[in-house]
């Protein structure tokens, strides 16, 4: 090799992947680029091939850095002295360069070419047409644009993303497994060896092990500042230097002056490097970025980046320009619209930038307005056909609606954030954001003025309402519902879909409705309130004929949409009644009122319901069918809260047709899903079906005490309020008891009272377990012949091969006979083992949890 390889970068951790992958495009190319962002590992990347590659060329490997190199005619140069190539009288030192090269088989690698783009894309080309046997790797934030040109984009290093703190956080903060898993992370792993480099014996503990995959994750897993972050650990704990990350320029300076690369001391360096070669235009779209949170589409970015009409006819090539250059990330596969987002490094200078330009709230103001009116414009679209669509954009965008809300507390902007708060209500409710929906309203209203419009005022009390309800906040709601109910009623005409909805939550919450207004579409609003406070109290029979009343108005006025609310809610009410033929009737109306606004979730919802009622009814098949549409309708709108509710339900109905093995399948993903939510009376709900589950499978002790638990975790009122709920508690209730002793079904009910949450969870997996390993062996029961059971059986009880024989009137090796194909069919290889399958398959006595 003629010229050193950089020192600095020849220790290298984890990327054998991209070394394998760079090394097997060398053999298919002849220009070879590795692309990335300042600080990705381009440069490591290729200082590790060339390593390994180096000997495979017959003249070796050559490295060319470019970095301190400024001038475009001096490139040819500085690859003519890196091979040794002399200059010749009368002949460029092109012509020099490709007539020494090109009788050479070498591996030519320039580092850092992106500010001299145009003549290394010159030289690399003259020099692959007039040197067969030459092969070019080139490091650079863009490719060179040549013909046969290869481009491999730099990937981030492996690190744990947020669903992975998830699934690592369930092995518990002190297991020796969370420590392995995180340590396999290649970003971790680098940030260990770098930290290591400075205080030796540096390692991964429960105590920092967060803290460094946080910093990792926050760091987009780029080897340049993980390094420059670890550098830090002599000075600072990992807790230090994440909660200093916001302002991760002035943190990550490295003192390591014998770097030779002198960009790369700090990481605002690093990226000066590349801003300063963008074009001015780039550089303002770059600034503007920055605003968004997560990632933009090609729409919000027109929308809050551009101004004149110009702007946006350019803002498609800047993008482009910037995704080449490696500062702007495109994901143009996952999704049906392409999304642009930064790397927070880029992120943060941008705003850097940005606020120096006097621009950043100006900008934050544009942001705010495109999502206002996007969300309003979404609004409507939520309770429609398209109801999937909406949501998932709105998913897609909640990072910048989150940000909007939280500009808008910033700026004292109250009412736009009271506007978009009121707009995506729906998307907080079926996407299971309540507990921050109302979070966002309480410290928006916290801060409303007078200034503030009644109506967006009013309407986010009333929503506040509801979702305190949805949270069991009584008293919250009322207070919302009363504050709400009040300003409503000035508001007149303007205000009484809000007057509705402040009724509704304020007599919810009391038990009691407020004065009825005298007719028409108020009278309808009002009767409905009425309905939610009987429903309250538990006077069903008044809820009822307050729903007949409504079904009446909406009769004489047409309004066939509401007429299908209030069929579907007049049916609940029957159902709670015991009333199942009334409830019938109307569900059979609401139904395809319902299905016709084509709101999936409340097509879902209503079939859920549908389901419950043929269940009380003991029609199952029917019940299956309902629940399974409802399913298939909440996954598709990723309705989690509702769904987990309805899993445990088809769990409930599977269980009565037979099929405990779809119901144990059920119960374990609502029950997860419900973990998930941290919602106690939907986990206490689950533990029902687990006890079902065990009383169907013989376990009758183990279904008392999961019964007992799921009453004393839960309330009473999780066992008793819903009919369907309450048949399936008394009937395992009833089956447990028949088939236990007095004695022992209250033992266990007793100890059932005692277990909290998490051990009540535990115990109901357990039981699930061994039902299900019971199953496993039951299914080998039909392998074994009569007289294999009968030896079996007497195995399980202890007897000899010479007690068996005496006991079958057989000989001792017909015995052994037997017993060596038990072994065989079951597939274990102990007499231990066919005792425990016999217990497990019931030949054996068995023995409760």
């Amino acid at each position: 090799m003629r010229s050193q390889l950089p020192v600095h970068l020849t220790r290298f951790i984890g990327r054998q992947q991209e070394i394998s992958d760079v090394k097997r495009q060398l053999t298919q190319t002849r220009l070879l680029t590795l692309t990335g962002p300042g600080g990705c590992g381009k440069t490591r990347l290729a200082v590790a091939v060339t390593n390994q590659v180096s000997e495979e060329y017959e003249g070796g490997a050559v490295w060319v850095d470019l970095a301190s190199t400024t001038d475009e005619s001096l490139v040819a140069q500085a690859v003519a002295t890196a091979v040794d190539a002399k200059e010749q009288p009368g002949r460029s030192v092109r012509e020099t360069l490709a007539d020494f090269l090109s009788h050479e088989q070498i591996l030519l690698v320039v580092d850092n070419c992106e500010h001299l783009i145009a003549a290394c894309a010159r030289l690399a080309g003259g020099l692959l047409s007039a040197c067969p046997n030459l092969h070019i790797l080139i490091t650079s934030r863009e490719p060179l644009a040549l013909a046969g040109e290869r481009v491999y984009p730099v990937p981030a290093l492996a690190f744990p993303f947020t669903d992975i703190f998830a699934e690592i956080g369930s092995l518990g903060m002190n297991s020796l497994d969370m420590l392995v898993t995180l340590s396999k992370y290649e970003a971790v792993a680098l940030f260990l060896d770098r930290g290591a480099s400075v205080v030796p014996g540096f390692t991964l503990t429960p105590e920092n092990a967060w803290a460094i995959a946080d910093i990792c994750t926050r760091l987009d897993g780029l080897p340049l500042p993980i390094e420059l972050a670890a550098a830090r650990v002599n000075v600072l704990t990992a807790d230090q230097i994440a909660s200093r990350l916001d302002n991760c320029f002035n943190l990550l300076i490295s003192d390591q002056r014998g770097m030779v690369d002198q960009r790369h001391l700090a990481l605002r360096s690093a990226i000066d490097w590349s801003y300063d070669l963008l074009t001015p235009q780039e550089q303002v779209i770059l600034q503007r970025l920055s605003v968004f949170a997560g990632s933009s589409s090609l729409a919000t970015a027109e929308a809050v980046c551009t101004v004149a009409a110009e702007e946006r006819e350019q803002l498609l090539p800047l993008l482009s320009s910037l995704v080449k250059k490696s500062l702007v990330v495109a994901d143009t596969v996952r999704r049906n619209e392409a999304r642009y987002s930064l790397l927070e490094t880029i992120r943060q200078y941008g705003q850097a930038k940005l606020k120096a330009a006097d621009e950043w709230t100006r900008m934050q103001d544009r942001h705010l307005q495109c999502f206002l009116r996007l969300t309003e414009e979404a609004e409507p679209r939520l309770r429609g056909e398209y109801q999937k669509l909406w949501l998932n954009w709105l998913e897609d965008e909640y990072d910048n609606i989150r940000a909007s809300l939280q500009w808008a507390l910033q700026s004292d902007q109250i009412e736009q954030g009271l506007r978009i708060a009121n707009a995506i209500y729906e998307f907080w409710l079926i996407r299971n954001h309540m507990e921050e929906g109302l979070t966002w309203l309480e410290r928006l209203l916290a801060q409303a003025n007078e200034g503030v419009s009644r109506l967006a005022r009013v309407n986010a009390l009333a929503h506040a309402s509801f979702l305190a309800g949805f949270r069991d906040n009584r008293s919250t709601q009322a207070v919302y519902g009363r504050e709400a109910a009040v300003l409503a009623e000035v508001l007149g005409d303007e205000g009484r879909s809000a007057l509705a909805w402040a009724k509704a939550g304020e007599a919810y919450a009391q038990g009691h409705p407020g004065p009825l207004p005298s007719g028409g579409s108020a009278l309808a609003w009002a009767l409905s309130a009425q309905a939610y406070g009987a429903r309250a109290v538990g006077d069903y029979q008044t809820e009822l004929t307050l729903h007949k009343r409504i079904v009446g108005l909406c009769r004489r006025s047409g309004e066939r949409q509401h007429l299908g609310v209030a069929l579907i809610k007049g049916s609940s009410a029957a159902m709670l009644l015991g009333d199942y033929d009334a409830a019938q009737t109307m569900l059979d109306e609401g139904l395809p009122l319902i299905r016709e606004t084509g709101n999936s979730y409340w097509i879902a919802m209503t079939l859920n319901g549908s389901g419950d009622l043929a269940r009380c009814q003991q029609k199952y098949t029917q019940a299956k069918t309902a629940y399974e549409e409802s399913i298939s309708l909440l996954r598709e709108i990723a309705a989690v809260r509702d769904l987990a509710a309805t899993l445990h339900n088809l769990g409930h109905t599977c269980l009565h047709l037979g099929d405990s093995d779809l119901a144990q399948t059920l119960f374990k993903e609502s029950i997860e899903l419900q973990q998930a939510q941290k919602n106690p009376p939907g986990i206490a709900e689950c533990l029902i079906g687990f006890a079902g589950l065990a009383v169907v499978g013989g376990l009758p002790a183990a279904g008392a005490h999961l019964l007992a638990a799921a009453v004393a975790i839960g309330g009473e009122r999780v066992v008793t309020a819903w009919p369907a709920t309450r048949m399936e508690y008394d009937h395992y209730l009833t089956r447990a008891r028949a088939n236990l002793d007095e004695r022992r079904f209250q033992a266990e009910q007793a100890k059932g009272c005692t277990l909290s949450l998490e051990p009540a969870v535990v115990y109901a997996q357990r039981v699930a377990d061994k039902l299900a390993a019971a199953q496993k062996a039951r299914r080998k029961l039909d392998d074994l012949t009569q007289r294999e059971r009968e030896v079996a059986t007497l195995v399980a009880q202890g007897k000899s091969n010479g007690e068996i024989a005496e006991e079958l009137v057989v000989s001792k090796r017909t015995v052994e006979k037997h017993i060596a194909n038990i072994l065989s069919k079951l597939g274990v290889t102990s007499r231990t083992q066919i005792m425990r399958w016999a217990i497990q398959t019931r030949l054996a006595e068995p023995s409760e949890m």
